[in-house]
């Protein structure tokens, strides 16, 4: 009996300090470049949202001129990526995996060709005299 006490307490403390392991992440983040798709010139003012169920909030970071975002100190865990900017069609990355080490996620971004200003002269009608 006290071998098989044993053997269920060891397997019992190795998944625990698996589980502890799992969650420790010293330098979990998401880097990346954002480009545009025509031109492959970096964008700046990009806006990235990163969801998780494990985050009490959402992150949202901008990108620089450069076009360089960085996520930093994210719990280890799944994502979603969200990469918006005006006039530019949203781009959504699902199922992303964190785990111990930066993850690079490179974006490029198609202008969105169903924007346009709306020019319309609107006239008033009065059918009610």
């Amino acid at each position: 009996m006290k071998p098989l006490l044993i053997i269920l307490l060891f397997i019992c403390s190795n998944f625990f300090c698996f589980a502890i392991e799992q969650k420790a992440c010293t330098d979990c983040s998401f880097t990346g470049v954002v480009t545009e798709a025509g031109t492959k010139k970096p964008l700046s003012d990009v806006t990235i949202i990163a969801r998780s169920s494990i985050l009490l909030n959402e992150q949202k970071v901008v990108t620089d001129e450069l076009g360089q975002y960085k996520i930093p100190a994210l719990p280890a865990g799944t994502y979603s990526l969200f990469f918006e900017k005006a006039n530019y069609k949203p781009v959504q990355k699902k199922n992303l995996a964190v785990k111990k080490t930066p993850n690079t996620m490179n974006i490029e971004l198609a202008e969105d060709e169903e924007v346009t200003e709306d020019l319309h002269n609107w006239l008033l009608r009065s059918d009610f005299l």
